[in-house]
């Protein structure tokens, strides 16, 4: 599955990591998440990443670069997904910010 996601599919795996990168995935967070793709697409990213190690989870975001983030108004559309995760209670933590310094750097 994960060689061919859409745009839609992919960045809602890397919600999936951002939410959960911190601790374990919190509800606001899941639903927020769950409103970019239909009900049974979210089962099944959700089961990839559970099953998914850290490093894997690395390796699949990055190995989508030069497909959803060739340009940066792509990778701008990508991050702005992962931000809004972060900001999703209405505090966006020194912690958050500088996960969000992480991804910038990964993606």
């Amino acid at each position: 599955m994960q060689d061919n996601w859409t745009f839609e599919e992919f960045s809602t795996f890397a919600m999936l990591y951002a939410a959960s990168i911190d601790a374990e995935l919190d509800p606001a967070d899941e639903a927020l998440i769950k409103k970019r793709v239909d009900e049974a697409t979210y089962q099944k990213l959700k089961s990839y990443f559970d099953r998914c190690a850290d490093i894997k989870c690395i390796d699949l975001l990055r190995s989508y670069h030069d497909k959803y983030m060739a340009d940066e108004a792509s990778r701008q559309r990508l991050l702005g997904a992962v931000r809004e995760v972060f900001e999703s209670d209405n505090k966006y933590s020194i912690f958050e910010r500088e996960l969000m310094h992480l991804f910038e750097k990964l993606l």
